[in-house]
């Protein structure tokens, strides 16, 4: 230990260089993309390209509120569709985990491999089975099209986290809550809940982005226009432009990113501990 951390002093400043360069690399794309979103059209193109704009205008972001037809609905879609698969995949989880963590039953660990094992599958295996059986229940070109898939594809990773979560909790909180007569409910909702909140937090988050980016099942199930989600109507509004409106794309851009941000900042102090305390736990 105390050589690991000789090394650690020893190379800190180079470490938080090389940390702070792969930052950059990753988040200047965001940055340039929001300074394009607030540039006039000519400043766009202006020749040699800067990084400061020259001006700052709302103007894009107006018209792809208020004029571009179609947005609103695709940014409602996204909504309901996220917001309903975040539910049902957290409470899903949280009460699988429950079990899978705390209680004992024939078949557990048999169970929990089986379910563990869709992880290893590339989800993209599942799109034509599910695009078969959506068609043939009607389930296509509706909000639980996309909803139900994005449940079962999230589940496994919630149920991971989540058990790995509940098996942290010591026993003696457990027998605790039962002997001040605690039931099973009020045993997990109560007390075990309040405890995992940073594994509740990393289930969120890790659902909302796949829910909220998700492009493929998306642009095969939904082949309507008015039930696009916001990935896939970024390319319809794209071609609608006819030409490369960079501001304006950058604008829509930006506004599909925000919900992401400010989610995870809301969660940013539960992430990283949630993620170490359920999946390598797990």
């Amino acid at each position: 230990m105390a050589r690991w951390f000789n090394l650690w002093e020893k190379y800190r400043i180079g470490i938080f260089v090389f940390v702070a360069v792969v930052a950059g690399i990753y988040i200047f794309p965001v940055i340039w993309m929001s300074v394009t979103s607030l540039r006039p059209t000519q400043d766009i193109y202006r020749y040699p390209p800067t990084i400061i704009p020259g001006a700052i205008t709302p103007k894009n972001y107006i018209y792809v509120i208020t004029q571009m037809k179609g947005f609103l609905r695709y940014f409602l879609n996204s909504v309901v569709v996220t917001s309903i698969t975040v539910v049902i995949v957290v409470i899903s989880s949280a009460m699988g985990g429950y079990a899978f963590g705390v209680r004992k039953f024939r078949g557990q660990n048999a169970l929990f491999t089986a379910i563990i094992v869709v992880l290893m599958i590339p989800y993209i295996m599942y799109l034509i089975p599910i695009y078969i059986m959506e068609d043939k229940l009607g389930l296509r070109n509706t909000w639980w099209g996309l909803i139900l898939p994005y449940v079962a594809l999230n589940l496994p990773w919630g149920l991971l986290i989540m058990r790995g979560a509940f098996s942290t909790v010591p026993l003696d909180i457990r027998d605790a809550a039962t002997i001040d007569g605690c039931n099973e409910f009020q045993l997990w909702y109560r007390v075990m809940l309040p405890i995992i909140r940073p594994a509740l937090a990393a289930t969120i988050i890790i659902t909302f982005v796949f829910a909220w980016q998700e492009y493929m099942f998306a642009s095969t199930l939904m082949t309507k226009n008015e039930w696009q989600t916001l990935p896939v109507g970024i390319v319809w509004l794209r071609d609608e432009l006819q030409t490369l409106v960079y501001g304006r794309i950058g604008a829509t851009i930006m506004l599909s990113i925000v919900p992401v941000i400010i989610l995870f900042l809301i969660f940013r102090n539960f992430f990283i501990k949630g993620l170490s305390e359920g999946m390598l736990k797990g």
